[in-house]
């Protein structure tokens, strides 16, 4: 889970909205130097709410000095750098992001779809186990085939709460058990062994301003349909549905695509811890 301490924020209800939808997110980082001895240039990069154009936007301030790296898929990784931690010292950096979203805008194509068809690590597309279940989900067009894998797998896996570990499509097929992450990385699988590009997300859930807790962290799935991104998240029940409340802060590759590099969701240089 990603080591914040979330701040409180004003709730405001927003359900049945149409059009542009914004969503304010605030959180703290507490970073320590747990030694008796200074440490020396720490550097945080983790990853923000990315930038998916009209579709979502974001804008952010943070309360210490900072850069904001992109990378070709539109993460948005936060730097914090510290020339020195004094010993034992703490420092609290607050971010708060203002997020829009505009469900009449689909998130970009920003690589061409059949980017999202091979297999990956945790995503084993082409296993034999995980094609032949393909081959049966397949239906008469792309959309179809999409909502037979959403649900088969919302009906044939079980739900075993937070997993530490990242298990991956073949062992939520084989145990028919996993977290968000394996409803994730299944569905992503079966629709790419039959032809559909499809990519796991990470991010949070949520339908008004929210200070989420770091246990909030979800991933889930999207599909590319006509062209278009769409939602498909078999662990909490929703097939193209409800798009401005998931915010995406992370697409899931198997390659470094940016300085948090394989990390889920941050990565240090140096010493410091990082805790809620």
């Amino acid at each position: 889970m990603l080591p914040l301490a979330w701040a409180a924020v004003g709730i405001a209800s927003a359900a049945q909205e149409a059009g542009p939808v914004q969503r304010h997110l605030r959180f703290n980082l507490t970073f320590t130097n747990p030694f008796t001895r200074p440490l020396e240039r720490q550097v945080y990069y983790g990853y923000l709410p990315a930038d998916l154009g009209p579709h979502q936007q974001t804008a952010t301030d943070v309360s210490a000095p900072h850069r904001i790296e992109h990378d070709a898929l539109g993460h948005r990784v936060l730097v914090l750098s510290f020339d020195t931690l004094p010993p034992l010292a703490q420092k609290v950096v607050a971010v708060t992001t203002a997020v829009t979203f505009d469900d009449r805008s689909p998130a970009p194509l920003r690589e061409p779809p059949a980017t999202w068809l091979a297999p990956e690590r945790w995503i084993e597309s082409t296993a034999a186990p995980i094609a032949e279940l393909a081959a049966t989900l397949r239906r008469a067009d792309d959309t179809q085939t999409a909502r037979a894998v959403y649900d088969w797998v919302a009906a044939n896996l079980e739900y075993a709460g937070y997993l530490p570990d990242d298990l991956g499509a073949l062992s939520a097929l084989t145990d028919r058990r996993g977290d968000c992450t394996e409803y994730a990385t299944l569905a992503v699988a079966l629709c790419r062994a039959n032809g559909i590009p499809a990519r796991m997300m990470g991010g949070y859930v949520c339908d008004h301003d929210v200070a989420p807790r770091a246990a909030d962290y979800h991933n889930w799935a999207e599909v590319c349909l006509a062209g278009t991104w769409r939602l498909l998240d078999a662990q909490k029940g929703r097939f193209l549905a409800a798009p401005e409340q998931y915010i995406v802060f992370r697409i899931y590759r198997d390659i470094a695509t940016n300085t948090v590099g394989l990390a889920h969701r941050y990565r240090i240089d140096g010493q410091m811890a990082v805790t809620s």
